[in-house]
């Protein structure tokens, strides 16, 4: 089993993934200081199961996180894997390899995987128990480690030494037992006072369920009353209804009769009412029929007027056809003659139009001979114009330049006076902020002191509050303590007070005269109610005066007589009665008596009344200690005196014993009033210091709202002044700003006044070169001046001659064009004229069409005409006949009308009748249904409170109604005597006493799981000490031989000291190397510390070798002979162990397997290089 590879991700210095391969011998790391070697070492700490943060150099857990460098940003999570080959050899697991991940994230959340499959920690952690490797083990040992091996401190050689031998899972196994045991310990001691609890419970249950048993007794007697009442008062009802019931028959009979009148007038109506139905429905035909008449009539007189308005329209229209064909005729006659003329003009426009073309086409010829004259001139006046413009645009562009030049040297004038000005503004504002800087500096020193203050002054206010809260907090405590003891005493004030005033545990003789004691006079009271005694005694008293529960004390024996006379007499049960007047002699006590011993009387108070009655049944009992009661017993000297402890165990005189187990608070009858007494007093005492508290509490509660106050003052005068300060500073900011700005604006000021000025000067050269240039071209603008104008007199001649032909040859045009419309004018209206003629032609003949049209069926409508008048003739005269029948039907309608009017006069009549009687049997069955609700309520009240039923039959004899009544109010009294009466006491009593049987068997459970547990504690631990001493003596005898190995002689042992017990005793070591006398540790160098426990981290592989070794720069203290030793060592013992070496020694690295690198090429990142060695 070793080590194969490790991974490594984000964790500390390695930021890419780095892995690293292991052989079986021996590997070494190297590397400058500082590169991460022991980065290394502390990944494989921390993915076996490392939780401390300082074991891993860190301040928290999440600091092993890539924290990232000036080039690199922080990784979010860390991860190692490690990865374990041949496990089988050592574990239980069926696997040649094994890896095992840990994963953290910035979040602080943790993930452990074995083989990628997500696990707990507690899972990794019990891999390797007893295999040496875990986050404890000695399989990673640094030079720190082995100086606390061999320091002073015994506990970190004594773990080595555990895990070695393999104790630790015994360890694990005995805390885990011991708390087991501790926990059924605590378990057995809540379960004894839970059932302490519930055995007063059942108790005093058992009392309630005797009183419930009572009540039910009462309340069943009662029940049987309130049924009897209840049926006496049905049976009052029942006599009360008959009377209304006879009267409702008689009312009912005459309904009846109603109600068949009517039931026969309604038939009457209906058989009437059908005829009328008849009658309407052939009134109803007879109706259509008169008015289908009527509307045929009116349909045929409609027609008969539209045809004759028709016959009217044909006539106007054939007259108005008339007119239009005589008017066509004379148009088309006008329109040929008009023709004619058009075709006369058109022949001599023609002739006039040849000439007038003839005439344009000369005039054009002359007009372009001038032009082509007038274009030379133009042409040449164009060139001259060209070659002026040229020079014109010379002159300007001069005329610019000197212009420009001049507003450049007025402006770059202005620009160097207006830089000069700011120059001069600028050093009044350099020394303005000056000023404000050293203002604003003394305010900023200023603030700073006043902020000092309050924040010094806050300080104390915060240390003021914290002790004002810490008072406050411990008052709160004190007045939660005193609240929670006074709410137990409440608690036991209001028991006691119960118990007192219910006189519970009494007898119910003792019970009645007590609360009936003004009908017995000369009794003085309870006894037990009548002494005080200590608390200690309270049980000894009830053990020695055993019916005390019933034992009263009167002033005289005949008061005690008459007393149990009339107890005797209302039969509320038995008590005894102690007279006062008798003579009390206790022979026994003048025969006996035991001087050393004090008698039961001095520990009990009374009235001078009883003094004589205490002494005669206390003055002989003598209280002992209950470890020498036995004793005392069977001294002969003491044989016929009575001794008695205060736990209640009792001898008498006569040699009889009392005792057995404590009665429960409750039930005891002695010293209740005292009790009472004293924690009303202790209640009263206890207020009285709450109330002091709460005092002290509002005074610092008031004062910390005072310190709040300040502090919130403070803290707002903080705000202010840092408010204050920080914007000085800004303000200082800004000025020391405006300043910089100020010298970079003064450098710009005085550079921008040297270019102008250069500036300046060039512009003038420059004017001076541009003027004679000018000059110049003005004169040769001069002389084209001259030229063009002779040209243009020349082209003015010409333009004149060409505006006259031009005005010549457009009088012709327009002439030509005149003709030419005309022309075409005449064609059209010629065409016009033929168009119009054809036109006409064709409405003419349309209007003769339709015309003839017209005059047919004018014929055809007079034939509808004559038609129609003979149907109108034949419909009125049906008309006539059927309105004469309409009228006999309507009157057979309106006489059986009169005769529905009267069946319904005499059906109202008669249903009022009905309704009166109606009424008059709704208020009698009113009045039934309120004794039948009365009947229902009685039931139903009966019912709700007792779940019984009323009988239907009633016996013949009924007690009266106001003596049930009384038994009633006799029983219900009865229950108020009886009082409150817990009504599921019953199933309380058995659920607690089932719960009492349950938690006994618990507790018995409990015993025998405690015993156990003893059991396996001890058998762990013969165990574990057997196994731990067989394998100290075995590293003993192997560190005998390895320190001679390393220091060629000497002598070195390991001793066990202190406790007896193995495994709880210390650890001591002794070395001395050859040559020399030593026996302390202290003595030795490093190196022969050093190689110390190496020889005994040796010894102890030699044992049980560890799977692997990490040994961290553990070689440094060595020279090179104890170099040489130890890597002789290294590998003998590399064949069963696997080494991985973090060292610098050179010639440590010579003998490993493989080597691998830890360079940082990059700052704050770590990186891999291996090599093997042959």
């Amino acid at each position: 089993m070793y080590i194969s590879k490790l991974s490594l991700y984000g964790f500390k210095s390695f930021l890419k993934r780095s892995e690293i391969e292991f052989g079986r011998g021996i590997t070494s790391i190297v590397g400058p200081n500082g590169c991460g070697k022991t980065n290394i070492v502390d990944s494989l700490r921390w993915v076996i199961g490392e939780q401390k943060s300082s074991v891993l150099r860190a301040d928290r857990n999440t600091d092993v996180i890539f924290n990232g460098t000036s080039m690199k940003r922080p990784l979010n999570m860390a991860e190692v894997s490690l990865t374990i080959h041949d496990v089988t050899s050592r574990t239980a697991v069926e696997l040649s390899d094994v890896t095992i991940t840990r994963r953290l994230y910035r979040n602080g959340e943790s993930e452990y995987f074995i083989n990628k499959n997500l696990c707990r920690l507690k899972d990794i952690t019990d891999l390797f128990i007893d295999t040496g490797m875990g986050a404890n083990a000695y399989s990673i040992i640094e030079l720190k480690m082995i100086e606390d091996i061999l320091s002073e401190t015994p506990e970190e050689r004594k773990r080595l030494f555990e895990e070695a031998a393999g104790v630790n899972k015994y360890r694990i196994q005995r805390k885990a037992a011991i708390r087991k045991l501790e926990a059924t310990r605590e378990d057995l001691l809540r379960l004894n006072d839970i059932i302490a609890e519930v055995d007063s419970v059942v108790k005093n249950l058992k009392r309630q369920l005797h009183r419930y048993e009572k009540y039910q007794e009462i309340t069943q007697n009662l029940i049987e009353s309130e049924v009897l009442l209840a049926m006496r008062k049905i049976l009052n009802i029942r006599l009360k209804s008959e009377p209304i019931q006879q009267n409702f028959r008689a009312k009912q009979e005459s309904f009846d009769r109603c109600v068949s009148e009517l039931a026969i007038l309604e038939r009457n109506w209906n058989e009437n009412q059908s005829e009328i139905e008849e009658k309407e429905e052939v009134l109803q035909q007879q109706t259509d029929t008169v008015n289908s008449l009527r509307s045929t009539g009116s349909q045929l007189g409609t027609s008969d007027l539209l045809l004759k308005e028709q016959h009217r329209n044909i006539t106007q229209t054939v007259s108005r056809l008339s007119n239009e064909i005589e008017t066509h005729t004379k148009n088309i006659s006008l329109a040929e003659e008009r023709k004619i003329a058009l075709k006369k003009q058109q022949a001599e426009t023609g002739e006039s139009l040849v000439k007038k073309r003839e005439e344009f086409k000369n005039i054009s010829e002359a007009v372009g001979a001038v032009d082509q004259q007038y274009k030379a001139i133009e042409k040449e006046l164009q060139t001259l114009q060209d070659e002026r413009y040229a020079l014109f645009r010379q002159q300007t562009e001069f005329s610019v330049r000197i212009s420009s030049l001049k507003e450049n040297i007025r402006q770059r004038g202005n620009d160097l006076q207006a830089v000069l000005n700011r120059i001069a503004e600028q050093d009044k504002v350099d020394e303005r902020s000056a000023v404000q800087i050293e203002e604003i500096r003394g305010k900023i020193s200023q603030s700073t002191y006043e902020l000092d203050q309050r924040k010094n002054g806050l300080y104390r206010e915060d240390e003021r509050f914290q002790e004002l809260s810490d008072q406050e907090q411990k008052l709160r405590d004190e007045l939660r303590k005193v609240e929670s003891e006074m709410d137990k005493l409440s608690n036991r004030i209001s028991f006691y007070s119960g118990i007192i005033q219910t006189k519970e545990g009494f007898a119910p003789g003792l019970q009645f005269v007590l609360d009936h004691l003004s009908d017995f006079p000369g009794i003085q009271g309870a006894f037990s109610d009548l002494i005080s005694v200590d608390s200690t005694y309270y049980l000894a008293v009830e053990t020695v005066i055993k019916d005390i529960s019933r034992l009263l004390v009167a002033d005289s024996q005949s008061d005690a007589l008459r007393a149990l006379e009339k107890l005797s007499s209302v039969g509320k049960g038995r008590v005894s009665v102690i007279p006062l007047d008798i003579d009390f002699h206790n022979s026994e006590k003048e025969k006996f008596s035991a001087k050393e011993f004090k008698p039961l009387s001095q520990f009990i108070k009374c009235g001078s009344s009883l003094s004589r009655l205490k002494d005669f049944l206390f003055g002989s009992i003598y209280v002992c200690n209950d470890d020498e009661f036995e004793s005392l017993i069977q001294e002969k000297k003491y044989l016929n005196l009575s001794f008695i402890t205060s736990r209640g165990r009792f001898r008498d005189a006569n040699g009889f014993f009392t005792g057995g187990s404590e009665t429960s608070e409750s039930s005891a009858l002695v010293g209740r009033n005292q009790k009472l007494y004293e924690f009303e007093k202790k209640y009263d005492a206890l207020k009285t210091e709450r109330e002091g508290i709460v005092s002290q509490i509002s005074k610092i509660s008031s004062d910390l709202r005072q310190v709040t106050a300040n502090r919130n003052a403070l803290k707002s005068e903080i705000a202010k002044f840092e408010e204050i300060l920080q914007n000085d500073e800004e303000k200082r900011r800004a000025v020391e700003s405006l300043l910089s700005q100020s010298n970079g604006i003064r450098k710009n000021l005085n550079e921008s006044k040297i270019s102008i000025s250069i500036a300046l000067e060039n512009f003038n050269e420059k004017l001076k070169r541009e003027n004679p240039e000018n000059d110049s071209i003005s004169t040769k603008i001069t002389s084209f001046d001259a030229a063009i104008l002779e040209k243009k007199e020349s082209l003015s001649k010409v333009k004149s001659s060409l505006d006259e032909q031009n005005i010549r040859i457009q009088n012709v045009r327009i002439e030509l064009v005149n003709l030419e419309n005309n022309y075409r004018n005449l064609v059209a209206g010629f065409e016009s004229a033929d168009r119009s003629i054809s036109n006409l032609s064709n409405i003419r003949n349309a209007a003769i069409q339709e015309k003839n049209k017209d005059i047919q069926s004018k014929l055809e409508i007079d034939l509808k005409i004559e038609s129609n008048g003979a149907e109108i003739k034949k419909i009125s005269d049906h008309l006539t006949k059927a309105e004469q029948s309409f009228i006999v039907i309507q009157s057979a309608h309106q006489r059986l009308r009169s005769n529905q009017q009267s069946l319904n006069d005499r059906s109202t009549e008669t249903r009022r009748n009905k309704e009166n009687l109606s009424e008059e049997l709704k208020k009698m069955e009113l009045a039934f249904s309120e004794y039948k609700a009365a009947d229902s309520e009685i039931r139903s009240v009966l019912f709700e409170k007792y779940n019984r039923n009323v009988p239907d039959e009633m016996p013949d004899s009924l007690p009266d109604e106001e003596a049930l009544r009384r038994d009633v109010e006799r029983y219900k009294r009865n229950l108020e005597m009886i009082g409150m009466v817990n009504m599921a006491v019953k199933d309380e009593y058995k659920q607690e006493n089932t719960r009492f049987k349950f938690l006994s068997e618990q507790r018995d459970d409990l015993v025998t799981s405690e015993k156990g547990l003893n059991e396996v504690i001890l058998q762990i631990d013969n165990v574990a000490r057997e196994q731990y001493v067989e394998i100290f003596e075995k590293i003993r005898q192997n560190f005998h031989s390895t320190f001679s190995i390393f220091f060629a002689g000497g002598e070195a042992d390991v001793k066990l000291i202190g406790d007896p017990d193995p495994l709880e005793s210390q650890i001591e070591i002794w070395a001395c190397p050859s040559g020399k006398k030593l026996r302390s540790l202290k003595m030795l160098s490093a190196g022969e510390k050093a190689l110390t426990a190496i020889a005994l981290l040796f010894a102890i592989y030699q044992v049980k070798p560890s799977p692997f070794c990490i040994l961290d720069e553990v070689d440094a203290p060595l020279d090179d002979q104890n170099t040489s030793r130890f890597t002789n060592v290294l590998k003998t013992f590399s064949d069963k162990t696997q080494f991985i070496i973090v060292t610098h020694n050179k010639s440590t690295m010579s003998i490993a397997d493989v080597l691998y690198g830890v360079t940082m090429a990059e700052k704050g990142v770590s990186q891999i290089i291996s090599a093997k060695l042959e």
